[in-house]
C-alpha cells in the first residue's frame, strides 16, 4: 500500500434529491452471497477470481498518518481488511466491528440501528464518547455522533482501528481511540440478494465502469419485539418496525493524484412504545415513533505522496413524528446539521527521519425545531404547547499540527507530536482553545519484534448544539468545559511468522470533564455536564491465519473504567464502576475447496446498571448499582462457492436466542436481536 491508498480520492455534487423515496430495487434481478469466515482473521477474498495469501504481516496508516508496518507502530492497532469484513457475514459496518478486539458495542435497535440522536457506538477502552469516526482521515463524527450502521462493507477497503487516545494527531472527540475507514477506489462488478426471518431484506449493486464506480445497498427489518425496556415503574417496551436504508455511493478518479467520492444514506426507523403504569396516569396504552435521517458526504482529495489535500462537506437531517396512538400528546422535530471543512498534511524525509505538518479548519452548523403539544386526560385541545427553535448556530474549528518521527539507532525511534487546536464564532462566545503533545519510543527486539512507551494527551471540545442547549437550559454555555486527559501505554507486539502475531497492551489514563448526557423527566430533555473518567486495563490477541485449513483467534481484555459524577447541586457520587471490565473475543475459521465457515463469539462480563431512587433529606436523588448479567454474542457463518461467479450463503446471529442486554442506560436497557438468518447468493460479471 503506498500512501495514497489511505485517502480516497474525492470530490462530488449531491445528485441525490432530499426527497427521494425509498427505492426498491427488482427482486428477481438481484442475488447474493456474504463471504464467510473469521470477523478477525483468516479467511479469502469475496470473489473466488481475487483469491490471494492473507497473512498477518500489516502496513498501517492511521496512528501516524503515513505508513509504516504494525510491528513500528507504538500503539495498539488492528485491521480489517476487505477480506475479513466481507468475512463477517455483517451488513453494515457496526455489526462487522462489534467482534473486533477491545470493540464494546452500545446498541439502541436492531441492526446496530439509531434511536434518533441515541446513535449505536463502538467503545474503546471503557470510553463511551471518545471514539472518533474517519473516512478516508476525514472525521465523520456529526453531532458527537457517527452511524457505522450506514456503511455497506462491500464498498470498503479496510478499516483501521488505533485503541487509545489519539487527539495529538486527530483532534477532538478521539479519546478512547480512532476509527478510520478506508473506501474502495475501484469495486467489483456484481448483484446480490438475501433474505432471512424478521422480515430481512438485503439487495445490492455494485458497477466500475472505467474510472466511474457506483453502488447501491438496500436493506430492511420487519417487526422485532420487546427489543428495549425502561427501567421505571411506566415499564414500556420498544417494538421494532424497521428499520430500512438505501445507501448510494459513487467515486471517480480523474487522474493519479485527483478523485473524488460521495455517498448519499436514507434511514427510515419506526418504534412503538408499549407503557405500562404511567407516572400521571393519563396516557394510553401506545407510543408510535418514526424518524426518518439523511445524510451526505462528500470528499475530494489531491495526492502527490508528499502532500495531501481533502475538501469536504458532510450533513445530517432527522425529521421525528411522536405520538401517543389516541393524540394526547404529540412531538415533532427537525433538525439540521452540517459541517465543511478542509484537511491539509506535508511529508518530507530528512535521511532516516520523517517530518509531517499539518493544518485543519472546519465550519459547523446547526439548527433545530421542535414542537411539543400535550392534552389533559380530557383531550381538551387547549393542552400545553411547547415550541423550540434554536436559529442557525454556527462555530468556526481550526488546528495545526506536527511530528516528528526520529530513528535513534538501528533499534531505537522517538515520536514527538504536538497539536494547538481554537475555536471561534461559538454562540455566546464560548470559544475553547487547546493544546496537547505526545511522546512515542518504540524498540526493536528484531525484524518482528518490538516493546513501546507512549505518553500523550487527549481533548474533546463541547459540541455545538451541547453548548446550545447547556445555555437554552439556564446553565449556561461557560459551565460546559472541554474534558482533557491524559494517557499511558507500555506494549509489546511480535510477528511469530507471516501467520501468526501476539500483541499486549498495557494502558492508564484519566479523563477530566468528561462530557456526559443525563435525562430530565420533567421536561424530557437531555442536559449536559461534566464528570471524570479514569481506567487502567491490560489488552492482549493471538491469532493464526490460513488460507487453506483452520484459522483462529483470540483476544482478551480486562480493564476497570470508573466515572466520578457531581451534579450541579455540588454532591459528589464518588468513582462508579462503569461498563464491562472483563471481555473475550474468540473466533475460529474454515476453507477447504468451495466450503468456507467461521464461528465468532463475543463475551462480556463486569458490568453494572445504576437506576435512580427517591430524593432523601440528606442528598439528591441516588443512584443505585446491580450487577448486571453477562452477554455472549455469536454467529456463523457458511458460503459454498458454486462457481467461479456464483456463490451462496447462511448466515446466523445471535446463535443461542439469548436476551442480553447489551447496552444499559440510567434509564432503561436494550437488547440484542432474537436469533436470526439470512440466505443468500452473489453473481459476480
Amino acid at each position: 500500500m503506498t500512501m495514497k491508498d489511505w485517502v480516497c480520492k474525492g470530490f462530488s455534487i449531491n445528485i441525490f434529491d432530499r426527497s427521494m423515496s425509498k427505492m426498491k430495487m427488482t427482486k428477481g434481478l438481484l442475488m447474493t452471497a456474504l463471504i464467510t469466515g473469521s470477523v478477525m482473521w483468516g479467511g479469502t477474498n469475496v470473489f473466488a477470481e481475487e483469491l490471494q495469501e492473507y497473512t498477518l504481516d500489516q502496513m498501517v496508516v492511521t496512528a501516524t498518518r503515513y505508513e509504516k508496518r504494525d510491528v513500528e507502530v507504538a500503539a495498539s492497532t488492528e485491521v480489517f481488511d476487505a477480506k475479513k469484513l466481507q468475512e463477517t457475514g455483517a451488513t453494515n459496518l457496526y455489526d462487522a466491528l462489534k467482534f473486533g478486539a477491545g470493540l464494546d458495542v452500545q446498541q439502541y435497535g436492531t441492526g446496530g440501528a439509531s434511536m434518533g440522536n441515541m446513535t449505536s457506538k463502538i467503545m474503546m477502552r471503557g470510553n463511551g464518547n471518545g471514539t472518533l469516526v474517519l473516512v478516508n482521515g476525514v472525521p465523520i463524527n456529526i453531532r458527537g455522533t457517527y452511524d457505522l450502521n450506514d456503511f455497506p462493507v462491500e464498498n470498503i477497503e479496510r478499516v483501521e482501528i488505533v485503541r487509545g487516545g489519539g487527539a495529538v494527531m486527530y483532534g477532538s472527540e478521539a479519546t478512547g481511540g480512532v476509527i478510520n475507514i478506508i473506501t474502495k477506489k475501484e469495486r467489483a462488478n456484481y448483484i446480490k440478494a438475501g433474505f432471512g426471518n424478521y422480515g430481512q431484506q438485503e439487495y445490492a449493486a455494485s458497477v466500475q465502469a472505467g474510472n466511474l464506480g457506483f453502488g447501491y445497498k438496500y436493506s430492511k427489518w420487519g417487526k422485532v419485539t420487546d427489543i428495549s425496556v425502561e427501567k421505571s415503574n411506566t415499564a414500556s417496551t420498544k417494538d421494532w418496525r424497521g428499520p430500512e436504508n438505501n445507501n448510494f455511493d459513487l467515486s471517480y478518479k480523474f487522474n493519479d493524484r485527483l478523485s473524488l467520492q460521495a455517498s448519499h444514506n436514507e434511514s427510515a426507523y419506526h418504534y412503538i412504545s408499549t407503557l405500562g403504569k404511567t407516572a400521571m396516569n393519563k396516557y394510553t396504552p401506545a407510543n408510535d415513533a418514526k424518524q426518518d435521517i439523511k445524510r451526505n458526504n462528500i470528499q475530494l482529495t489531491y495526492d502527490d505522496n508528499s502532500f495531501k489535500a481533502t475538501a469536504y462537506y458532510l450533513d445530517r437531517q432527522r425529521e421525528k413524528d411522536a405520538a401517543v396512538l389516541d393524540g394526547r400528546f404529540y412531538s415533532w422535530e427537525d433538525e439540521k446539521t452540517y459541517n465543511y471543512g478542509l484537511d491539509m498534511q506535508k511529508a518530507w524525509n530528512i535521511n532516516e527521519d520523517t517530518l509531517l505538518v499539518g493544518a485543519t479548519y472546519q465550519s459547523e452548523n446547526f439548527s433545530l425545531e421542535s414542537e411539543n403539544q400535550e392534552y389533559d386526560k380530557n383531550l381538551d385541545p387547549s393542552g400545553n404547547v411547547k415550541l423550540e427553535n434554536s436559529g442557525d448556530q454556527s462555530r468556526n474549528n481550526f488546528s495545526v499540527y506536527a511530528q516528528y518521527d526520529k530513528k535513534l539507532s538501528e533499534q531505537n525511534s522517538f515520536v514527538l507530536a504536538a497539536r494547538e487546536t481554537w475555536t471561534t464564532g461559538s454562540p455566546n462566545g464560548a470559544n475553547f482553545s487547546n493544546f496537547s503533545g505526545q511522546a512515542q519510543f518504540i524498540h526493536s527486539l528484531n525484524d518482528n519484534e518490538s516493546i513501546y512507551a507512549s505518553v500523550g494527551q487527549s481533548f474533546n471540545m463541547p459540541a455545538l448544539y451541547q453548548i446550545y442547549k447547556t445555555d437554552k437550559n439556564g446553565d449556561g454555555a461557560d459551565t460546559l468545559k472541554p474534558q482533557k486527559g491524559i494517557h499511558y501505554e507500555l506494549g509489546w507486539k511480535k510477528d511469530i511468522d507471516t501467520f501468526r502475531n501476539l500483541r499486549v497492551a498495557v494502558f492508564n489514563y484519566k479523563v477530566d470533564d468528561n462530557i456526559s448526557a443525563s435525562l430530565d423527566t420533567k421536561t424530557n430533555e437531555f442536559t449536559y455536564s461534566n464528570e471524570n473518567l479514569r481506567n487502567t486495563g491490560i489488552e492482549a490477541s493471538y491469532a493464526m491465519v490460513a488460507d487453506k485449513g483452520f484459522g483462529y483467534n483470540l483476544s482478551a481484555t480486562y480493564s476497570n473504567p470508573q466515572t466520578q459524577n457531581v451534579d450541579k447541586n455540588g454532591y459528589n457520587f464518588g468513582w462508579q464502576d462503569d461498563y464491562s471490565k472483563f471481555e473475550l473475543k474468540a473466533g475460529l475459521t474454515y476453507h477447504m475447496d468451495k466450503w468456507k465457515a467461521a464461528l465468532n463469539a463475543s463475551f462480556l462480563d463486569g458490568r453494572n446498571t445504576y437506576k435512580a431512587n427517591s430524593k432523601t433529606s440528606k442528598k439528591p436523588a441516588y443512584v443505585e448499582k446491580t450487577s448486571a448479567k453477562p452477554y455472549l454474542l455469536t454467529n456463523l457463518n457458511v458460503e459454498y462457492q458454486a462457481q467461479k461467479d456464483l456463490s451462496f450463503f447462511a448466515t446466523f446471529n445471535n446463535i443461542f436466542d439469548r436476551h442480553d442486554v447489551v447496552y444499559y442506560s440510567t434509564s432503561a436497557e436494550y437488547y440484542a436481536t432474537p436469533f436470526n438468518f439470512m440466505v443468500g447468493a452473489t453473481y459476480t460479471f
